[in-house]
């Protein structure tokens, strides 16, 4: 394979790559990392006010009643889709027209509560809520939501965690029936998500199927999902310590008497959670992202039946396994990915150095290679075609090249592809030097350059014998320029150094090659032996005179 064949390749297979394979969706507009924050303005259109909790992963809105009526889930980290315009006041265009934004609820209400006396249809007397803070150190937004309804009075204690997409919700009822229904809507626009309850004690999970509606008694958890990928989405409920059916309570353990949380599944298109709790209850909520690390961080994948890693899946948990061991021992995530990116290359070593040397034989050989070629340029009959094949052949054994070396850099692939999308889908806790936020892009464009100046060294280092090929490959790294700018800080700074690291290789490589091929097709005249010397010299002796 000829390495601009290889290049054009892995660009290609690199673009469908970053870009989520050929997914829809707004690309993220640059910026600085959002602060997370409560913006109370007029969201809906109605009277009153709506409570916005913003976040680098999300749009959460709250109506005065604590109810979720619109939930933005970011595909890309730290994307500012609400904007202050120069009064002071808020644009909410981008959310509303929801042109390749995800809305959970789609239009329906989350967090509702249900019961006699208690409708979410119906008005209801509310109050400003109380409580509205964020402390991003301790990673929590929180809100305390009050209504009274038909006697009843409802306070809803809502924590959300801006590095995550979870959400504590705590419920208590005063006034009103013993038990309550909380609905969890979702999935947005999916028309068939998976939707399933699995009991405490249970050997597998419950699954509503089709538009089907199945009740799990005493839940360890309940779950609407997409299929798994970047751009899927889950809703997952699950009881907080302390209650029925939370991971603190044994799973033998039977519930108090109108304790325990049960879960109503409607699967299809109106996917639906309706969890009954009594009047006080405490549940946890996930709601974002149905991918592998997210899901990990926020302690999902250790639930029986939720989440299956495939065999990208499992490498990712390994490289994250690591990298949560390297930062017990670092205490910084910055330093963690320089030593990963060092670890892992060290490791690929011997492969890269196969492909390595292939690419410098090819280099080396590109002067041959273009003789041969202008000397066959004109002739195109077969046998003329058939010696240039000799030739090229021949060549290759002098110079000892298989083409199928070139295969060689798609074995360390599966790692490469499992690495970036677990440093992509990490959330850090931290910045490193002037990066405000490892988990979204450089706000300074520092690194999207940095990036730009080594894959073009990258570049020349590869093609330094071939001009030609350099100048059309270069204009590629001006397209991914783009998705540099886009990339999460964490994940440019591990391609930046490992491309560091293969420029340090492969130039080591090709003085290795030059020195081993330097003699090649040059032709070495012996010195004659003695005798031969001393018969020529004889030859030359005047013959003596009769």
């Amino acid at each position: 394979m000829k390495t601009r064949h290889l290049l054009s390749l892995t660009a290609v297979a690199a673009a469908l790559l970053l870009t989520g394979c050929g997914t829809t969706g707004p690309l993220p507009t640059f910026g600085k990392a959002i602060t997370p924050e409560w913006i109370t303005a007029d969201f809906d259109g109605t009277p009153g006010d709506e409570y916005i909790a913003t976040s680098n992963l999300q749009d959460v809105v709250f109506n005065a009643r604590g109810e979720v009526i619109g939930w933005y889930v970011k595909g890309y980290a730290g994307t500012p889709y609400i904007k202050r315009r120069g009064d002071g006041t808020w644009d909410f265009r981008a959310l509303k027209d929801q042109k390749g934004i995800v809305n959970m609820v789609a239009g329906r209400k989350a967090l509702a509560v249900q019961a006699e006396g208690l409708n979410p249809a119906q008005p209801a007397q509310t109050s400003a809520p109380t409580g509205l803070t964020t402390d991003v150190a301790a990673n929590r937004q929180d809100a305390v939501f009050r209504y009274t309804q038909g006697g009843a009075t409802v306070t809803k204690t809502v924590t959300l965690h801006p590095r995550s997409f979870k959400i504590d919700l705590k419920t208590e009822v005063t006034g009103g029936p013993e038990r309550v229904n909380i609905l969890f809507p979702g999935l947005g626009k999916a028309d068939n998500p998976r939707v399933q309850g699995y009991s405490v004690g249970g050997t597998q999970p419950a699954t509503a199927q089709g538009t089907a509606t199945l009740t799990v008694e005493n839940i360890q958890y309940a779950a609407l999902q997409e299929n798994p990928s970047q751009v899927a989405h889950a809703l997952i409920i699950r009881p907080q310590a302390g209650t029925a059916g939370s991971a603190a309570t044994p799973a033998s353990a039977a519930p108090a008497a109108g304790q325990a949380i049960s879960a109503t599944l409607t699967g299809g298109a109106q996917g639906l959670i309706t969890a009954s709790v009594p009047a006080s209850s405490n549940l946890e909520i996930y709601g974002g992202k149905n991918e592998l690390i997210h899901l990990y961080q926020s302690g999902y994948t250790t639930l029986p039946g939720l989440f299956k890693p495939n065999f990208f899946g499992d490498i990712s948990l390994y490289i994250v396994k690591l990298m949560e061991a390297l930062y017990k021992a670092i205490g910084n995530w910055g330093l963690v990915l320089v030593v990963l990116t060092v670890l892992l290359r060290a490791v690929m070593w011997p492969l890269m150095q196969a492909q390595g040397r292939t690419t410098a034989r090819m280099q080396v050989m590109q002067p041959k290679i273009k003789e041969i070629q202008e000397k066959y340029k004109e002739r195109k009959d077969a046998d003329s075609q058939r010696a240039m094949q000799a030739e090229m052949a021949q060549l290759y054994r002098d110079y000892n090249f298989n083409p199928a070396g070139c295969f060689s850099t798609f074995i360390p692939f599966p790692v490469l592809i499992a690495l970036w999308s677990t440093i992509r889908n990490f959330e850090f806790d931290s910045g490193f030097l002037w990066l405000p936020d490892l988990a979204v892009p450089d706000p300074f464009y520092i690194l999207a350059v940095i990036y730009l100046i080594v894959n073009v060294g990258q570049l020349y280092v590869m093609t330094r014998k071939n001009p030609d090929m350099f100048r059309q490959q270069a204009m590629i790294y001006i397209v991914f320029l783009y998705f540099a700018l886009t990339f999460p800080a964490g994940v440019t700074i591990y391609i930046i150094l490992s491309t560091l690291i293969g420029i340090v290789q492969q130039v080591i490589i090709n003085k290795q090659v030059e020195r081993e091929t330097a003699t090649i097709g040059v032709k070495v005249e012996k010195a004659p032996s003695r005798q031969v010397a001393r018969a020529s010299a004889a030859k030359t002796i005047d013959a003596p005179k009769k």
